[in-house]
């Protein structure tokens, strides 16, 4: 379902872990990989620096936890979400919890 003639974000896949971000972002590499579909993961703990200079180039598929998609699309602005036409809840049932709602709720917004 990913078009990788469009140069912008496609799916948005929200885990809750860093972990299982990694992992599923593994799992996206290796299918996109014979594609030419462009993954990037971004996850707490990480490179902020990294993360804002990987967006600059193509991404397809952006893949990460809540607080730090939030922190790149809302407060920093460098991750657009407007024409993403997926959103993945991975583990929707935590995401949509308490503790992870208004964060949900904000990148949908």
């Amino acid at each position: 379902m990913v078009d990788t003639k469009k140069e912008h974000i496609q799916a948005l896949i929200l885990l809750p872990t860093r972990e299982l971000a990694l992992q599923t972002s593994a799992v996206f590499r290796a299918l996109g990989k014979y594609m030419k579909v462009e993954v990037m993961v971004s996850t707490g703990g990480t490179s902020l620096r990294n993360d804002i200079y990987r967006l600059q180039k193509i991404v397809h598929i952006l893949v990460g936890t809540p607080g730090r998609i939030l922190d790149l699309a809302q407060n920093k602005k460098v991750a657009d979400l407007s024409d993403c036409e997926m959103f993945i809840l991975d583990e929707a049932d935590k995401l949509l919890s308490v503790d992870f709602q208004p964060i949900i709720e904000r990148i949908l917004n």
